[in-house]
């Protein structure tokens, strides 16, 4: 037997398809799911169970009659639809072979002095020969073609240290692009300077010296497939997950999203979603008092209690990182490295379950 509303939240709710109208039971002649699963019971499809006084005649759900003809008929006309393609997209779509990922993977930019002080060819930096048609001539670089453009340098002004095998000589402009600093870094950094720069350098040594001075970039990666959707400088930007105590109150929680929009993913549609699968009350603020302005066409989220993990499992498409059942059949797919989760102060992180 399961309690009634656990049935309602983790499975009902949970089996709508994304794209269709929220399910509102005070919108229906029923009014509430109590007398609704009354007349399934009436017509035999499922057995309920009272609760322990006796008041509650449909406080569990404890059985359900599989081989009912109402049943089997819904799964007879449910097959026929989708064999002549008139079945909802999100059931058709639901095999695993659809199912895309996404990654967020590291490259690095060749800084405009660094690249003219060591006179290095202008379609390497530009990344002009990628593999992926999406940077090519963008100058975004992946850690392995970085690392090509140091050792070619490395060997056209041969620089190996014969004198000391495994070492580099540090020449003129090597020395200006990976070991000069700045004005300002002068004066705090005086002591570390005062013996002089290194003439020569352990290779390892030099590439991650190297590695270290380039600017860092990101690419959102779509797999199968490893179609490149958005390349962009510095790291990615983070969809962030909050959970606070309601005002007033200790023991309630309210949950807050941002940074979607980030990723293609509308904010109406999610607060919509995430409402319907797990049965919680949500509002789109497009100006939230006495919070962190938000960018032009950007919205926050805000929900009823703590869904860290659910929101997670269902932005992620990782339906193993909530117990939920409104997570399952997610159609995202976001990397987990830019869900961003923050309890504040006093808020308990959730029981492992």
């Amino acid at each position: 037997p399961i309690s009634v509303s656990t049935y309602f939240a983790k499975h009902l709710v949970s089996a709508i398809p994304p794209n269709s109208p929220r399910l509102d039971m005070k919108q229906t002649s029923y009014k509430k799911v109590g007398p609704f699963l009354l007349e399934m019971e009436s017509k035999g499809i499922i057995q309920l169970g009272a609760s322990k006084d006796g008041k509650d005649r449909c406080a569990f759900l404890a059985a359900i009659v599989k081989q009912h003809p109402d049943l089997l008929e819904f799964k007879r006309q449910l097959k026929k639809e989708v064999e002549a393609g008139d079945a909802d997209a999100s059931i058709i779509a639901s095999g695993p072979d659809t199912k895309r990922k996404m990654a967020v993977v590291d490259l690095f930019i060749v800084p405009r002095h660094i690249s003219d002080g060591l006179q290095l060819e202008k379609d390497d930096v530009m990344a002009v020969n990628a593999k992926s048609e999406e940077r090519k001539g963008t100058g975004f670089l992946t850690k392995a073609e970085c690392r090509t453009l140091i050792e070619g340098y490395i060997e056209k002004e041969e620089l190996a240290d014969t004198s000391n095998r495994g070492n580099i000589l540090v020449n003129g402009p090597l020395c200006d692009a990976l070991y000069r600093v700045s004005k300002k870094d002068k004066k705090q950094s005086a002591s570390d300077h005062e013996s002089g720069y290194p003439t020569s350098v352990k290779r390892k040594d030099l590439i991650e010296r190297w590695m270290d001075r380039m600017d860092n970039g990101h690419a959102l990666v779509e797999m199968p497939g490893s179609k490149i959707l958005h390349l962009g400088r510095g790291e990615a930007n983070p969809v962030s997950i909050e959970v606070e105590f309601r005002q007033g109150n200790k023991k309630k929680f309210l949950t807050r999203v941002r940074g979607m929009e980030e990723y293609g993913i509308d904010a109406e549609s999610l607060s919509t979603e995430v409402s319907n699968r797990f049965a919680c009350s949500s509002t789109v603020e497009t100006n939230p008092v006495g919070r962190a302005a938000l960018k032009k066409g950007r919205a926050e989220l805000v929900f009823q209690g703590h869904l860290s993990e659910e929101l997670t499992a269902l932005l992620t498409g990782d339906e193993k990182l909530s117990s939920h059942g409104g997570a399952k059949g997610s159609d995202y797919c976001l990397p987990k490295n830019v869900i961003k989760v923050t309890l504040r102060k006093g808020v308990p992180a959730r029981k492992k379950r």
